[in-house]
């Protein structure tokens, strides 16, 4: 029963026994009122779990050990490269921020375990992390459950985004329908295109890549004339790539990872593909200079776009801003290009603890990040977030890459939020 309605129902007891009893007993039940009120009283004010007069107890998660530590240790330590400056500056309403990291290894199973840890063990107010969609996946139930908080740090997966959960919020990198739905309409008005190869992994990231992709292409009106899909660790993209060719595109879309990615351009090039432009979602090129000596090929990049989300690899001076700040607490760190990543959801954390004020409870903070409308200098456009939007990217934008030097194309590509 509700805090309310036992106050309700009290409060009728009280006025049928003021009714109905004896004076004498009229004063036992008024100080058994008074009692429970203020018993009742005492539960209101009693914080929720990692909240004190001077301190908040923020829980981080992600791989770091195992072989996908890129998602993992630079994303929480630029996290905590900004809660440290938070603290610096004073804290958020006189509280400082105290930061608790568990290592999930990208494994649905460990995420499970450090998750629960942090709930349990460590008692902390709010969660910002995962840095693996089926690992963040694999935890839905239990963050629903506790009601704690959950803002995620890489891991962007349409899964744990749509439909929108009251407790969980992520997409700073974009969803795939974001990078789905912007990728086609890239290569549709930019490149022109008319029919449209995809390649993309057979696991759920990929499904929702290429469904997403179908939909839009089908509302601008252009065709999907071929549909590959692939394991994330086949080595040998020959038969892949014969079939695209045989279908004669004018564009190639590829969802793949890095290592992937790296062959198909590999491929690509190998069967003198190249007058037909590639193009690249963002997770298959998270260091360019590194991408291109894998492909190991500078003309198969002669005619090859790659999707971006944050303004780092295009501003030199936001570039070194943020680098600067990393190194006066990781000074013997070089971090990787996941570092900025890690930064958005510790900045929208803030300004939700900000907003919420004061008295915060994680009630209250759900409430106010439902309100957010945060301009970042990561981001050409506002973090939006609301009771019915969860994802709060939906833009990016497109890099021509010749294997040595970029040039970020002017438009900004915008997810409906349809499709």
């Amino acid at each position: 029963m509700s805090r309310a309605k036992i106050n309700a129902r009290l409060r009728t007891l009280m006025e049928l026994a003021r009714n109905s009893l004896p004076k004498r007993h009229i004063v036992a039940v008024t100080a058994l009122g008074v009692t429970a009120a203020i018993v009742n009283q005492g539960a209101a004010q009693a914080a929720d779990p990692g909240i004190t007069d001077t301190e908040i107890s923020i829980g981080m998660f992600g791989p770091m050990s195992g072989p996908l530590t890129a998602f993992g240790i630079d994303p929480i330590q630029g996290g905590k490269t900004w809660y440290d400056e938070v603290n610096k500056k004073g804290g958020i309403h006189g509280r400082t921020i105290k930061v608790q990291v568990e290592d999930d290894k990208c494994s649905q199973n460990e995420a499970v375990s450090v998750v629960k840890k942090l709930i349990s063990v460590d008692k902390v107010f709010l969660i910002n992390g995962g840095g693996c969609t089926p690992a963040v996946a694999a935890v839905q139930e239990l963050i629903g459950r506790e009601k704690v908080p959950l803002l995620l740090g890489v891991a962007s997966g349409d899964p744990v985004l749509f439909p929108p959960q009251r407790y969980i919020f992520g997409g700073f990198g974009a969803t795939q329908r974001a990078t789905g739905a912007t990728m086609i309409e890239f290569v549709v008005k930019h490149l022109g295109a008319k029919r449209i190869a995809l390649i993309a992994h057979d696991d759920d990231y990929g499904k929702a890549s290429v469904d997403i992709a179908q939909n839009t292409a089908k509302r601008l009106g252009v065709e999907i004339v071929a549909t590959e899909r692939i394991a994330r660790d086949l080595t040998d993209l020959t038969a892949p790539l014969l079939r695209i060719r045989g279908a004669a595109p004018d564009v190639i879309v590829s969802g793949a990872y890095p290592a992937p990615a790296a062959l198909i351009a590999q491929k690509y090039g190998e069967f003198g593909m190249t007058n037909i432009p590639l193009v690249s979602a963002t997770q298959g090129v998270p260091t360019p200079a590194v991408f291109a000596k894998n492909v190991g090929n500078l003309d198969a990049l002669k005619n090859f776009y790659f999707q971006w989300v944050l303004l780092d690899l295009v501003d030199e001076g936001l570039q070194k801003k943020w680098l600067d700040l990393y190194k006066q607490y990781y000074p013997n760190r070089t971090p990787g290009p996941f570092m900025f990543a890690g930064l958005p959801s510790a900045m929208t954390m803030t300004a939700a603890l900000e907003k919420a004020g004061r008295n915060v409870t994680r009630e209250s903070f759900i409430d106010a990040i439902e309100t957010l409308d945060l301009k970042l200098d990561l981001f050409p456009d506002n973090i939006v977030l609301s009771k019915n939007r969860h994802d709060a990217n939906r833009s990016t934008f497109f890099i021509k890459f010749d294997g040595k030097s970029m040039q970020r194309l002017p438009e900004v590509y915008r997810w409906n939020g349809q499709d």
